[in-house]
C-alpha cells in the first residue's frame, strides 16, 4: 500500500524514525544497520516501506534497500518470524549476512537475533534457503565479488544434480580469480564439492 517514504529526517528514536512528508510525519521502525545509514536530521531521506496491518494495530517498516526490504518481506513469510523478528535480525546481521546465514544453513548467526530460536532459524533455512539466488550473494564474499556468471553457475551444478543451496555455497567457497573463464569458475565450484 505504501511502497515508500520520501520527505524529511524529523528524528530518531532507538529503531524508529520519524519523517516528515509534505507535513504528515510517519513513524517508521527499521533495522538498527538501516537507522545507522538513514542520514542526518534535517536531510531529505527515502526509505522503502512494509505497511503491515493486525486486528490491533498498523505499522510501517522501512528500509534503506529494495533488497533489505524484500528480505525482511521473505524473513516474516516463515511461520514464527514476526515483523519485529524480521527487524531483530535485520538488527543483528546485515542483509547480505542475513543471505548468507539462509544460503550455508547457519542457523546460529540466524537464532543470535533477540526473539528468534534454534527451531525458527532452521525453518527459516529449510523454508527460504532455495529461494536465495547466488548473484544476490555477490559482495558478501570479496573473493568472488567480481562474477558477472554466477545464475550460469547456479543453473550447470543444478543440471549436474546439485540443489540451489549446493550450488550458492560453492560458488561462495570456491577460489575466483580475476580474468577466469565461466568454464574454468564451474570447475572450481565443483572441486569444493568433493
Amino acid at each position: 500500500m505504501i511502497a515508500f517514504i520520501n520527505g524529511i529526517l524529523d528524528s530518531i528514536d532507538d529503531n524508529y524514525v520519524y519523517i516528515d512528508c509534505n507535513g504528515v510525519g510517519y513513524r517508521v521502525m527499521m533495522p538498527g544497520f538501516d537507522v545507522a545509514e538513514i542520514g542526518n536530521v534535517g536531510e531529505n531521506v527515502k526509505v522503502y516501506t512494509h505497511y503491515h496491518v493486525t486486528e490491533n494495530e498498523m505499522s510501517l517498516y522501512g528500509f534503506n534497500s529494495v533488497k533489505s526490504k524484500k528480505l525482511f518481506e521473505m524473513l516474516i513469510s516463515v511461520n514464527g518470524i514476526g515483523p519485529k523478528n524480521g527487524i531483530a535480525i535485520l538488527s543483528e546481521l546485515t542483509a547480505d549476512e542475513v543471505m548468507n546465514a539462509l544460503v550455508t544453513g547457519d542457523a546460529k548467526a540466524l537464532s543470535s537475533a533477540k526473539g528468534v530460536g534454534k527451531k525458527i532459524a532452521e525453518r527459516a533455512i529449510l523454508e527460504l534457503g532455495n529461494k536465495i539466488d547466488a548473484s544476490e550473494l555477490i559482495g558478501v564474499s570479496e573473493t568472488n565479488s567480481d562474477i558477472s556468471f554466477d545464475s550460469e553457475i547456479v543453473m550447470a551444478l543444478e543440471s549436474l544434480g546439485y540443489s540451489r543451496q549446493e550450488a550458492n555455497t560453492a560458488i561462495r567457497s570456491a577460489e575466483y580469480q580475476e580474468g577466469m573463464t565461466e568454464e574454468e569458475f564451474l570447475k572450481a565450484c565443483l572441486k569444493t564439492m568433493i
